[in-house]
């Protein structure tokens, strides 16, 4: 027997409307909003008028409407009758309003609906929010911001709070003397209401914006002090600052303007805002918002420039600013219809943010980084059973946070990387900007942008029919290449690296309409052909001839691709040799690429470990950052599976091996390019983990001449030397960095600290670094994934952060204000590292028959995890003993 669900009213009446997304039979032309927030009180007043059509005759409005008091409504039509309302009900499970007129609202007819209603600013940084910064002589000073991304814009006012029903808004907002108030446009009046409303009230009038979506509304009341600067063609870009980081601010600004300018000539079409403000917030629950016009960044996300940052920072800092930008274009000129679009607006300005911040700084060599950050974490969750496609399905808008995760966004990005490379620049440049200029002020869905491509390459590729089987079906393909004469056959099939060893009954591989075959832009060059060749596999195996003097293929350039690559064992040897000789016949990320590609291949149990093992011996000539940060990430997985084994130690000699040669070229020092700190980060990094001891006492000399003799530390060597300190010191070492953190006010530090605290080797220190994340006081809610991360990844703290996961998860639960999607994270963070038959027990028995909400797949991920590591290790460990045996000297 099924029960149909009905939605009940507060009063206890059935809610009329039983659906979580809006009826259509309206739509909003524009809101006019008025807002009197008092930020000692917390009381907000405020007042809506909504203009409105109607679609189609009806007699009842649905809007979103979440914690507001409606003091009154009344509804008019355009000639300024009154409609009567005879009906209004509030539904909180879908945060849902109907209201009821007696009369029907006429086709084509226009309507306004005003509400007057008040409510509390939160004390969270979502919806309409107060926050506070400390000020120069020490006081604390309060300050007002909106965070309405996704659906935060109905905890300020009623309105129909769906991307795909834009409006025209209008503001005014009632203010301090001593404060300013921002908005998406500029203001256009400010009256002084002394005389109505007691001294010192200001009312700010905004210019009407264009047509947006909700979420994309922003606003901040700040007395913060402005720089500014303007664009070739204009616009005003100024950056809003507390005055302790005034100073800081040029940076910023300057990056900004020229990621504007960028972008107007990239995507061809005008910034279409009067100006665009960036703000720096003390609290947020992103790094940035892209709101329209007005972005609001979190204070450490903003400022790259004073003696605490590293190069890092200065890079994640640029990287946002690219980011957000590229977002004005792609996501708020441009908005999708619904949620299940989210991946393409994130993937596309990810992949601009690449683009962007390559072009400002092409030393950085921002696109090899790419495959590093995007392309290689996206191929390695993507190859399990319990992946998802990017193009997920989202009923409910509480799960726009769960399908957005490395699959949608970093898969997304590199998706679209591999799409931008067989369109050609030319050709992408001219799509986005027909697309953008055909739906300008508007809402798009995916198949509209593939359209608007095959028309820009005159049909002669259809996009939508390629890219879908990339969007719609979960995983991708491995290419076998097999040479046969002169010959090549290039075969396609889905790479899993679970195969079919995981029995899980709840990992069923669901059918796909495409039957698990791409349509796949092969790329290649050879020994005897640097030029590049394209084949396209197009949902099939090919053929292609080659000379008789090939010794090898190089497939997937630059790893410009989503796929993998399987090569016959003699032309493993023949590519393996060739690194051995002249690495530099290949490219940095074509090095990075055969890497990834070979240690995967053997995690998936499809390439012998032994040759994974003897593709790295060539790393002791390696001086290039993507192939190291690669190699060090896959060595640093394979110590951890194999630490309770036979072969750890001797594994643990070979990688200092690897290492001591380009530990050397590093140095210490810091006359080094901006590539060259990053990869003096990883390799010393790694060199500490795996005990290399030269490195390990120059570090630990600089931590004590930082403790002992208050020395300062080159902000790039930072996470090095705590890491050294804390790991290779005791009590008094660990003690005297925790006390550090504590006192620091210096958000970065902090972040480096709680890494660093979490390598000790004293099994007692780490039982209590993690008893401490349960007082939100001492780590902060959004840290405490941070901490068990760090502590999981470590061989004396693997068992006890699962422990401690097991000990305090409801506490967890209330930490997180019940949100499962942090929970999801916390279970990955936690479990990845497990490797033996008893922790798969433990977890899967621990969690069995809970409710664990959406963190359901991040839950399946790991089980699936866990059973790859006891695979790997039973299948790999004697060869990976006997071949060290061999090779280590």
């Amino acid at each position: 027997m099924t029960r149909t669900f009905i939605p009940r009213a507060t009063n206890g009446q059935i809610f009329p409307w039983n659906n979580i997304r809006l009826p259509t039979s309206l739509k909003p032309n524009r809101y006019n909003l008025t807002i009197h927030p008092n930020l000692t009180t917390l009381e907000v007043r405020s007042q809506v008028s909504i203009e409105f059509q109607s679609e189609k005759d009806t007699n009842f409005i649905v809007l979103h409407c979440k914690n507001l008091t409606i003091l009154d409504k009344m509804i008019q039509d355009r000639r300024g009758n009154n409609l009567t309302v005879v009906k209004i009900l509030e539904y909180t499970g879908a945060q849902q309003i109907y209201i009821e007129v007696r009369e029907k609202f006429k086709k084509r007819h226009n309507y306004t609906l005003r509400i007057r209603y008040n409510f509390k600013l939160n004390k969270d940084p979502v919806g309409f929010y107060i926050s506070s910064y400390i000020g120069k002589n020490g006081d604390r000073r309060y300050i007002a911001a909106t965070n309405f991304e996704p659906t935060y814009a109905r905890t300020a006012f009623p309105c129909f709070d769906e991307p795909q029903f834009k409006a025209k808004f209008r503001l005014t907002i009632f203010r301090d003397r001593f404060h300013i108030t921002l908005f998406n446009t500029p203001v256009v009046n400010t009256d002084d209401l002394g005389f109505y409303m007691g001294t010192g009230l200001l009312r700010d009038d905004f210019l009407e914006t264009k047509e947006m979506s909700t979420y994309l509304l922003g606003f901040v009341i700040c007395d913060y002090t402005q720089q500014n600067k303007q664009t070739d063609s204009g616009v005003s870009v100024s950056i809003y600052t507390p005055e302790p980081f005034s100073s800081q601010a040029n940076f910023t600004l300057s990056t900004a303007t020229y990621f504007l300018e960028y972008y107007e000539n990239f995507f061809g079409v005008a910034y279409p805002l009067p100006k665009l403000d960036l703000v720096a917030l003390p609290e947020s629950d992103n790094g940035a918002l892209d709101t329209w016009g007005l972005i609001t960044y979190h204070e450490t996300a903003i400022f790259p420039f004073s003696s605490e940052t590293s190069i890092s920072a200065h890079q994640w800092v640029t990287s946002i600013i690219a980011h957000e930008l590229a977002q004005q274009w792609f996501g708020n000129l441009v908005t999708m219809k619904w949620w299940n679009d989210y991946w393409l607006q994130e993937g596309f300005t990810t992949l601009f943010e690449y683009q962007g911040v390559d072009d400002y700084f092409p030393e950085w060599r921002m696109m090899d980084q790419f495959i590093v950050d995007k392309t290689q974490p996206a191929l390695a969750l993507d190859a399990l059973a319990s992946s998802h496609p990017i193009s997920a399905n989202v009923n409910d808008p509480s799960d726009i946070e769960a399908i957005f995760d490395t699959i949608s966004l970093n898969k997304g990005a590199a998706v679209l990387r591999m799409l931008a490379n067989f369109l050609q620049e030319v050709n992408l440049q001219n799509g986005l900007n027909d697309y953008l200029l055909s739906y300008k002020y508007m809402n798009a869905e995916t198949k509209d942008l593939w359209n608007v491509f095959s028309r820009n390459v005159n049909q002669t590729l259809d996009v939508k029919t390629v890219l879908n089987t990339w969007t719609n079906q979960m995983g991708y393909p491995l290419v076998t290449m097999k040479r046969e004469g002169n010959e090549i056959l290039a075969t396609q099939s889905r790479f899993l690296v679970t195969a079919e060893r995981i029995n899980n009954s709840h990992l069923t591989h669901p059918k796909s309409t495409f039957d698990y075959k791409w349509y796949i832009p092969l790329t290649y060059f050879t020994n005897n052909d640097s030029d590049i060749k394209y084949v396209w596999m197009n949902m099939t195996d090919v053929r292609f001839e080659i000379t008789p003097e090939l010794k090898w293929i190089k497939a997937n350039i630059n790893q410009t691709g989503f796929y993998r690559v399987m090569y016959d064992d003699e032309m493993w040897q023949y590519l393996i040799n060739t690194l051995k000789t002249n690495h530099t016949i290949f490219n940095s990320a074509d090095r990075a690429n055969l890497i990834d590609d070979a240690f995967s291949l053997s995690r998936a149990g499809i390439l012998n470990a032994s040759i994974a093992l003897e593709l790295t011996m060539y790393l002791k000539d390696e001086r290039d950052y993507a192939p190291w940060a690669t190699a060090i990430e896959h060595l640093k997985s394979w110590a951890r599976r194999l630490s309770e084994s036979l072969a750890y130690k001797s594994f643990l000699k070979y990688m200092r091996q690897l290492l001591t040669p380009v530990t050397k070229y590093v140095g210490w020092t810091q006359n080094k390019s901006h590539i060259q700190k990053l990869l003096r980060e990883r390799v010393l990094s790694a060199a500490i983990l795996c005990e290399l001891n030269e490195t390990i006492s120059s570090a630990r000399v600089h931590f004590q001449k930082w403790m002992v003799q208050n020395n300062t530390i080159d902000p790039n060597l930072k996470e090095i030397v705590y890491s050294a300190g804390i790991k290779y010191g005791g009590m008094n070492e660990w003690q005297y960095c925790w006390n550090y953190y504590k006192s620091t006010t210096s958000k970065s530090e902090k972040r480096i600290l709680l890494k660093a605290l979490g390598v000790a080797s004293d099994p007692w220190l780490l039982q209590r670094y993690l008893m401490e994340t349960l007082d939100r006081n001492v780590v902060k809610p959004e840290d405490v994934k941070l901490v068990l991360e760090v502590v999981a990844a470590n061989p004396e703290g693997r068992l006890l952060a699962w422990r401690h996961l097991k000990a305090y998860w409801p506490t967890m639960h209330s930490l997180y204000g019940n949100s499962t999607i942090l929970m999801g994270n916390l279970i990955s963070a936690v479990t990845a590292h497990l490797s033996t038959r008893y922790d798969f027990y433990e977890v899967s028995t621990y969690f069995t028959g809970m409710n664990v909400g959406s963190a359901s797949r991040a839950l399946d991920q790991s089980l699936e995890i866990i059973q790859l590591n006891i695979n790997w290790v039973s299948q790999n460990e004697e060869e990976v003993n006997t071949w060290l045996r061999k090779h280590i000297k």
